[in-house]
């Protein structure tokens, strides 16, 4: 018996020094996305797409003031998608982005003041030739977008989300059940990017295409700070509810699964275990359609060297 409480306890304080560790990355993880934002982004004007594209699409439009600030924007922006997921998705999907949803804004605004305190922050304040020459916006275009990829990653690797416009893409994939997500992550930073230059006063082609670089740097630092440059995974997952978890799987990533039957070798019971092969881009996905669907199932990640077949490489 004393075994059985020494190991339930080490399991214990496991798990809990693992949702410490955990907690950590996701805050940390907001912090570098916050700093990327505020000290880079917005400065620059940058539409990257996502939450911070659209407050520099209201500043375009002229609609921001000293009340209602790009920050103000991003806040309502924040907790409004998070809500609209809460009653779309459900509280399991939520809680991944609640701890993004609650600090992200209080960093947002924590900056704000500090760069209004220490103004030689942004590079956007700097020495008047780097401003004239558009260097101080390429120079925010790289450091911005580099930022964003290294918060991102940090967070992904805490088990956390950031939210923000993917809440849209989960809302549209779970009713348009034809459209792919990536496909939908696309389109819907597209038009926020392409709305910027619309209604950008200058029509700024340049700008824009600083913000879309910016955007693939952010997506490249997810790649190899993630997942060290590996595009391709094999997930286990141990559930007791395994063709919900098919069913959103097919849905949602555009993939499918094997089913088998497997024995716990504690228990003895009898569970089904769903194999699914998916990429770098349905990575967070796949962890909130297991969340979604059976917060108590074990799932195990495995990188793949190589996958050939339907929906991969061709198979040669």
């Amino acid at each position: 018996m004393n075994k059985i409480f020494e190991k339930l306890k080490y399991n214990i304080s496991k798990l809990t020094l693992k949702s410490f560790k955990n907690f950590g990355l996701v805050v940390l993880g907001t912090f570098i996305l916050a700093i990327a934002v505020e000290l880079f982004i917005l400065p620059a004007q940058l539409n990257t797409g996502g939450i911070s594209g659209i407050a520099v699409c209201f500043e375009y439009a002229g609609l921001t003031n000293e009340i209602f600030t790009s920050e103000m924007i991003i806040t309502i922006l924040t907790w409004g998608l998070f809500i609209v997921g809460l009653f779309f998705l459900g509280w399991k999907f939520s809680l991944q982005t609640l701890v993004s949803t609650i600090f992200y804004p209080i960093f947002v605004f924590f900056l704000e003041w500090l760069v209004g305190e220490w103004d030689w922050l942004l590079i956007t304040n700097s020495a008047s030739l780097i401003n004239d020459s558009g260097l101080a916006q390429l120079l925010c275009s790289i450091f911005g977008g580099a930022c964003v990829g290294v918060g991102i990653a940090i967070t992904f690797l805490g088990g956390g989300s950031t939210g923000g416009v993917d809440v849209i893409t989960f809302i549209l994939c779970k009713y348009i059940k034809k459209l792919k997500s990536s496909v939908s992550i696309f389109i819907i930073d597209a038009l926020i990017v392409i709305v910027g230059v619309i209604i950008n006063p200058n029509h700024d082609l340049a700008l824009a295409l600083l913000g879309v670089m910016s955007a693939f740097l952010a997506a490249v630092m997810v790649d190899k700070l993630f997942v060290g440059g590996n595009k391709t995974f094999v997930a286990y997952i141990v559930t007791s509810k395994p063709q919900e978890i098919t069913d959103d799987i097919i849905v949602l990533l555009d993939r499918t699964t094997s089913i088998l039957d497997v024995e716990g070798g504690y228990s003895k019971t009898m569970k089904k275990m769903v194999m699914v092969s998916f990429t770098i881009q349905q990575y967070s996905q796949l962890i909130g359609i297991v969340t979604r669907n059976d917060p108590s199932a074990f799932l195990t990640i495995n990188s793949a060297h190589e996958i050939n077949g339907e929906g991969f490489k061709p198979l040669k």
